[in-house]
């Protein structure tokens, strides 16, 4: 029961991985073709979601390491104001006295961040195992 589980699980995220490579992948073929693309609101959306999710994933991240990431995805700092405003973000402040944003539970509620930050978490997992084992690092082990 437990291996059918097992392999549910990993038949879920290989269909949001090609589900995401799929969007990119159209995606870039309409920026090619200059075809119009979604519109600017399911962009927004879709966008959001993405973001709320790794920073979700993440457990939170700090204003210099959430610029790094909207900063990745051309989106203007402002974005910040508009999640915290809408009740999907929030600052919280740590024991060490930084403060991080984090996804909201209403986000995580609304947007079903859950999933598709296990998928990121597994993928993280699976590019992290296969790098451990790769021929660069047995030769590192050598030393």
């Amino acid at each position: 029961d437990k291996q059918m589980v097992s392999i549910q699980n990993s038949n879920d995220d290989q269909v949001i991985k090609c589900l995401r490579t799929i969007r990119e992948t159209v995606d870039r073929l309409q920026e090619l073709l200059g075809a119009p693309s979604e519109d600017s609101a399911e962009k927004f959306y879709r966008r959001r979601r993405e973001l709320l999710t790794r920073i979700f994933a993440a457990g939170g991240l700090s204003q210099t390491n959430l610029f790094r990431l909207l900063d990745q995805h051309s989106t203007p700092h402002q974005w910040i104001g508009q999640q915290v405003k809408s009740g999907y973000l929030e600052k919280v402040p740590r024991p060490n006295g930084l403060e991080i944003y984090i996804a909201t539970s209403k986000a995580v509620n609304d947007l079903e961040l859950r999933a598709e930050a296990e998928s990121l978490s597994t993928l993280s997992d699976e590019i992290f195992e296969s790098d451990w084992q790769s021929e660069e690092d047995r030769a590192y082990d050598k030393l």
